[in-house]
């Protein structure tokens, strides 16, 4: 095959690869669930002995998948990053010790750090509103019940607000040491007719202290029991909103690595390099996806995102080959901007894959408390596999500069 037509075919093939090893988790899980649910007694020792393989099996998945994201991030593309930085500077005449490559990377870091931030507090914000209002209706309802006085806010309805609600607890409480006085004084200058006059105060004052005290606790129960007051859909709404936010942040963080992975196979100019490329990168980017798909099922995401999510980072390779093609066929293309672009975006991209691997992957294997020993072996085992992998093609890109120089060398011997 020529040149253009093994890009086309490896990034058709690079396509379909990504998607089998993103979704063969959702696979592995249906049948690791019919596998520990085999028996018909729950209580049964093997049951709970297969539960515990399904555990161990995911936990040393996981942290498999954190050696490989953090080899990924420290090995391939900070080095690709600050090569890359080096080779413009070169290309525009500039000389400068300032950290850019460290400086594109702590901006994808906190790119997506505060992405994650405004997608919780929207989360959260569309929560609380919900349970502000469950709850004021739950309060509404039990003082128009108790016969309180409260009026309703606009055109008949029970609602009332968070000030109206305050402002009457407020003014009960006035109310009700302005009676206390008065019935005290009231007692002590009229004491001949205590008997007569203290029992409707002592019948009075637990009856409005009751009341006062039962609005309080209805208040409060209301408000910290709301996500349990909220309907079943409207609970589901919200698990959905989150799932597509979330879907939505991991595409962008792991699709623009892999437009850029899929466009330095894409400007090749050697077969042979095409294909040790494509076998590099299918190797890091199947552990990428099948750990991605581990983590989608763990947060309990309908299959349908995950579908959507892997078509979606399934797709990017392809494209970054094609667009490497493109550059390739067209020289025009080949222009310092692009180069500062490209740059710019792997900088984004390493930052991502940085938080990604710290606050989300390794994070969570720190704070585990079970198969320890096991744990750590995995992590530093996908380290080991990604570090010799990249030992592989950097001898490979060595090389391949050696039989540059020599068949320069021997062209200008024989031209002598």
């Amino acid at each position: 095959m020529d040149l253009i037509t093994t890009k086309v075919f490896v990034a058709i093939v690079f396509g379909f690869f990504r998607f089998f090893f993103g979704m063969l988790p959702v696979k592995l899980d249906s049948c690791l669930r019919k596998w520990e649910e085999g028996s018909t007694d729950k209580k049964t020792f093997i049951n709970e002995k297969r539960h515990q393989q399904v555990t161990c099996a995911v936990a040393m998945t996981q942290s498999f998948g954190g050696g490989v994201m953090f080899a990924t991030c420290f090995l391939h593309m900070m080095k690709t990053l600050f090569v890359s930085v080096d080779e413009l500077l070169k290309m525009r005449g500039t000389a400068s010790d300032y950290p850019f490559s460290q400086l594109m990377i702590s901006m994808g870091f906190f790119c997506i750090y505060f992405l994650e931030e405004f997608s919780h507090w929207m989360i959260n914000t569309t929560k609380n509103k919900r349970c502000t209002t469950n709850a004021l209706d739950k309060v509404s309802a039990t003082l128009h019940k108790n016969g309180d006085g409260i009026q309703p806010t606009s055109r008949g309805s029970n609602k009332i607000t968070p000030v109206k609600t305050i402002e009457t607890i407020e003014e009960w409480d006035l109310n009700e040491k302005n009676r206390q006085l008065s019935q005290t004084n009231f007692i002590d200058d009229v004491n001949d007719e205590s008997e007569f006059m203290s029992s409707p105060v002592k019948a009075e004052k637990p009856a409005s202290a009751k009341s006062k005290y039962s609005i309080r606790e209805d208040l409060e129960r209301a408000n910290n029991a709301v996500i349990e007051s909220m309907h079943p859909d409207d609970e589901e709404k919200l698990k959905d909103r989150e799932q597509v936010l979330r879907c939505i942040l991991t595409i962008a963080a792991l699709s623009l690595h892999s437009i850029l992975e899929g466009l330095s196979i894409g400007i090749q100019k050697e077969t042979a390099e095409i294909w040790y490329l494509f076998i590099a990168v299918s190797i890091h980017s199947a552990s990428i996806l099948f750990v991605m798909g581990v983590e989608l099922i763990l947060a309990q995401t309908k299959v349908r995102y995950i579908i959507i999510q892997m078509l979606a980072l399934a797709v990017a390779s392809p494209l970054g080959i094609f667009l490497g093609l493109l550059v390739t066929v067209d020289a025009s293309l080949k222009t310092s901007t692009m180069a500062m672009i490209t740059i710019f975006l792997e900088g984004l991209s390493a930052g991502t894959i940085l938080y990604i691997t710290f606050f989300e992957v390794l994070n969570r294997e720190k704070e585990r408390r079970v198969y320890r020993l096991r744990r750590c072996l995995c992590i530093l085992g996908g380290f080991s596999l990604m570090a010799c992998i990249q030992y592989a093609e950097s001898r490979s890109a060595l090389h391949s500069h050696v039989m540059t120089d020599m068949d320069l060398l021997m062209s200008r011997n024989t031209t002598i």
